[in-house]
Order: structure tokens, then sequence, then C-alpha cells
């Protein structure tokens, strides 16, 4: 989590695969010399018999998965260059869109919170580089974008706030300065849009209590609902809560209905959940060997997705209830390929065989490539598939 002024983890993306095990290659000769036509004779009835002794060989792993386009005709990949008109680099924080995105850049001394789409460059927001602002939360209706702000005075004090524009226009608002101390989790939910009302978690520097803060997207002052335990925004108005140490459970809260339901942890699996879907991960003897399914909050429908050098490219669980986003880095790290697990087909497919950074947020998809002059974000819109 983060707190106000201070950096949180590195955006998603952050999180690449593990490296595979490496593989010894082995060649059998071309040719066999031979001397007498006996001895070839007798030395292939010896094959023959050890072979109908020895178990059959396994058999050949199976294939590659498909490319994202043999998968889904109508899949499409646009590309953003990593460096704007001016020749700043530009780094993007949110796809609204697979050609719209919100991103930063510099600019003297100064940072820039830009919304790019194609050519067109609008400035949202321009704040002192000696701040340290954190901008984080992107969330969006298709009509309005939000987002929060984390920065700090020149004397270290925390500052926050939450942010709003309309995508069509006009100058971005301060919705409220009344943020409490923030907390981040790298998830969809970290600021919740819904009923024209924001909602964010925010610690209340209680022990073991944690408060969900709604302001209404014109703005006022915040509601604030203490909570016992930690908790992090699914889908709105689901909470996921902590690991509960006693019970070796996740627990899953409404606060509108005050509906619970707690969530199954065995023993050497890493559980992380949404309101509809649950990700297990174990990881085997050796890097290569972990296993990842999903499975319903009540235990149902488990679905082994995918087993290998994997990882889970991203925090949040079954993006639009559908998709998985996977890692398996090739190359002893030197390339990340990018998997895409589609619930509704049960199927895997690839991506990219090559990735720096990988983010998906709002049900966009986006990746990078190359670096310096050659930097390129690509993004893929999921709900188009």
């Amino acid at each position: 989590m983060t707190l106000p002024g201070r950096s949180g983890p590195p955006p998603p993306p952050g999180p690449l695969a593990n490296s595979p095990a490496s593989h010894g290659q082995h060649r059998h000769p071309a040719t066999v010399p031979v001397t007498r036509a006996v001895a070839l004779t007798l030395a292939l009835g010896a094959a023959g018999f050890m072979l109908a002794l020895s178990p059959q060989p396994p058999d050949p792993p199976p294939a590659a998965e498909p490319a994202l386009a043999q998968a889904y005709a109508n899949a499409t990949v646009q590309d953003t260059p990593g460096a704007l008109a001016d020749g700043s680099a530009y780094s993007p924080l949110y796809f609204v869109g697979a050609t719209r995105s919100v991103g930063t850049a510099p600019s003297g001394d100064q940072v820039r919170l830009l919304l790019r789409d194609g050519g067109i460059e609008r400035e949202l927001r321009r704040v002192p580089q000696n701040a340290s602002t954190e901008f984080a939360g992107f969330t969006s209706d298709g009509t309005t974008l939000a987002w929060v702000e984390l920065s700090s005075d020149p004397d270290g004090a925390a500052r926050g706030g939450i942010w709003a524009a309309r995508l069509d226009g006009g100058t971005p608002r301060l919705v409220t300065a009344d943020t409490g101390a923030v907390m981040l989790f790298d998830r969809q939910g970290d600021l919740a849009l819904h009923d024209g009302q924001l909602s964010w978690m925010a610690d209340t520097g209680r022990p073991g209590y944690s408060a969900i803060r709604t302001v209404p997207l014109s703005g006022g002052k915040p509601v604030v609902r203490e909570l016992a335990g930690g908790y992090a925004i699914g889908a709105w108005p689901w909470l996921v809560g902590e690991p509960v140490a006693d019970t070796g459970a996740i627990e899953l809260n409404n606060p509108r209905t005050e509906e619970r339901i707690l969530v199954g942890v065995q023993p050497g699996e890493l559980m992380s959940c949404s309101a509809t879907w649950c990700r297990s991960l174990i990881i085997g003897s050796t890097e290569s060997s972990t296993v990842i399914e999903l499975v319903r909050p009540d235990g149902s429908e488990r679905v082994r997705t995918v087993t290998g050098a994997v990882s889970s490219a991203i925090t949040d669980v079954a993006v639009l209830d559908r998709f998985e986003v996977y890692t398996r880095s090739t190359q002893g790290l030197i390339t990340t390929r990018v998997m895409l697990y589609d619930l509704k087909t049960r199927s895997l497919s690839l991506v990219t065989a090559n990735a720096g950074r990988v983010a998906c947020r709002g049900g966009v998809l986006w990746w990078s490539t190359g670096d310096n002059e050659t930097l390129t974000w690509h993004a893929l819109d999921l709900r188009t598939l």
C-alpha cells in the first residue's frame, strides 16, 4: 500500500515471470560405423530387445499456444510511440482505450500529466519534479477520468488529492483534498467510480482497522466508514480482505448488504481474489513447476490455467471476469512471453513473445518493447475480444 508522500511499489507492470530452468540439448549420432554385417545385425537385434523391455518415450510437449491473431480474428493491437512530438519520453499510466492513454512526460523541472490520443496531446496537470508527485488509481466510466495525486511539500509534509476531468475537454478539477492516508494496492479498485461517487481505502491510524472514504464526483466532504480489518476495493461494492491467519482464509465483504464470504486457502497456496474469482498459485519444487488455477470464492469451478515457469503479470484477478494475463520468461530472462488465458474458451494464447513492462487496467492490456529511441507501447482492448 502507499501512504501520501511515499512512492508505492512500481506499477504493474512491473511484475515479470520467473526464469525457466535451463534444459540440456541431446543429439543422436547421425551415423553409426559398421565393420561387419553380422555385428550390425546383432546390434540391431539387441536394441530391439531393449526397446521391447523399456517403457515408451513420453509424448512430445504440446504445441506452443496459438498467436493472438489466430485465437481472435478481431484482435487489434494499437501502437503508441514512447516519445512525444517534442521528443520528451512518455510513460503511460492508464489506457482509456487502445489508442487513448494518460501518462507523464518531463518538461524542464516539471512533470506533465497528459491525455494522449494519437497525435493529440492534452495537458491535464503540471507539477514540480521536486514534489515527487505520484499519479495513481486511474479510473473512467467513458465520460469522466478520475485519479489520485499524492505529493509532498518542500518541508516533507504529505498531501493528497482526488482529481477528475471530462474526457471530452474542460479543465481538470480537484474533487477533494480530504483524502486521509490513501492506501494503494496496484488494483483496478484503488479508486472506484460508482453511482456518481468516488471511493477509496484509507488507513485509520488504528491497528486492525481501515476505512472506506466516499465523496460525490461533484465534490464535497467525504463520508468515512471504518471497518475492522484491512481491505482493498474489488468490484464495487465488494471489498477483498487480507488473509486471516487464524482461519487460513481470505474474506470478501460487501458493506452494503453485510454479506461475507470466507475463501479457504490451503497450505503452500498463494491466493488472491476478486469478487467473482480467486487465483491459486502453487510454487513447486523447481522454478519451472508453478501451477496456477482459478476457482470461484465458494470453491466451485476450479480450473487449471497454466503451469511451468510462469507467473501472473498483474494483481487483478480475472479481468472483466474473463481474462488472466500471465508471463513466461525465456532465455535466462532475456525475453518475456505474455499470454492471455480466456475463461470463456478455456484456452491460452500468445500476446507477444518479447515484452518489457506489462500492465492492465479498465479492460485494456498494454506492454512495452524496445528502449530509448525504439521504445513503443502496445495496447489491446480486451473488451473487443
